[in-house]
C-alpha cells in the first residue's frame, strides 16, 4: 500500500507567506485610512479586508496608532527601486541629474506615498513625531543620490557644500514645496525637472 503524503506541519509560516500576509495588511489598512481617516478605522475592519484573524492582527502591531506608524514607513519605502535603479557611473552629471529628478517625481506620484505624506500633514497633531519618522525615511530612501554626490566630492568636483544638504534641496526644487502638492501636472514637473537641473549643473565641475 502507498503510504498517503504527509501533509504540511502547522507551524510558523514562512518567509513568502509572512511576507504575503504583510503586503495584505499593508495594502488593507492603505486602503481603510486613506478612505476613512485614522479616527474611522478599526482593527478588526482591518483585519477582515487583509483576510486574517484579529489575534494575527494584534500580534503584530497591539494597537491602532502602531499600525499607521507602520504603513506610513511602508509608504515611504516603496519608490526605493526608483532610486536604486539611476545609473550614474560614467555619465555626464546632467544625464544623472534628470534622471534622479524623475525618480524624486515619480516617487511623490505614486499613490501610496502621495496618499500617506497627506494623511500624516492631517494627523500631525495626532503623531507630531511621523514628521520626523517620515523625513529620515525619505532621506534614506534618497541614498543613492546622497552616495553619488558624495563621489563627486571626494574627486574635488562638487563645490564645496554638504551632498546630503545639497541632495535634499536638488530634491524640494523638484517636488516644487507647496506649489507640488497642489500642482502636479507632468507638465510642470518636466519645468521643475528642467530648472533643478539646471541650478545644480554648475556646481559640479567637469571631469
Amino acid at each position: 500500500m502507498n503510504a498517503r503524503p504527509e501533509a504540511r506541519r502547522r507551524g510558523r509560516p514562512t518567509a513568502d507567506e509572512t511576507q504575503m500576509r504583510e503586503q495584505a495588511i499593508m495594502e488593507a489598512a492603505a486602503a481603510l485610512f486613506e478612505q476613512q481617516g485614522f479616527a474611522g478605522v478599526t482593527m478588526a475592519e482591518v483585519a477582515r479586508r487583509a483576510r486574517i484573524s484579529k489575534t494575527t492582527l494584534y500580534a503584530r502591531y497591539p494597537d491602532k496608532p502602531t499600525l499607521f506608524r507602520a504603513i506610513c514607513s511602508y509608504a515611504c519605502r516603496v519608490p526605493a527601486h526608483r532610486f536604486a535603479e539611476v545609473a550614474t557611473k560614467g555619465r555626464e552629471p546632467e544625464d544623472v541629474l534628470a534622471d534622479f529628478a524623475v525618480a524624486i517625481v515619480e516617487a511623490t506620484a505614486d499613490p501610496a506615498a502621495d496618499r500617506f505624506l497627506r494623511l500624516a500633514i492631517f494627523e500631525a497633531r495626532r503623531f507630531p513625531e511621523l514628521a520626523e519618522q517620515i523625513l529620515l525615511e525619505s532621506r534614506a530612501v534618497a541614498a543613492p543620490l546622497i552616495v553619488w554626490l558624495e563621489g563627486l566630492a571626494r574627486d574635488g568636483r562638487l563645490s564645496g557644500h554638504d551632498p546630503a544638504l545639497l541632495a535634499r534641496q536638488f530634491g524640494a526644487l523638484v517636488n516644487g514645496g507647496h506649489d507640488g502638492l497642489l500642482q502636479c501636472s507632468a507638465q510642470e514637473s518636466g519645468k521643475r525637472i528642467a530648472a533643478a537641473t539646471a541650478l545644480f549643473r554648475p556646481l559640479i565641475r567637469p571631469q
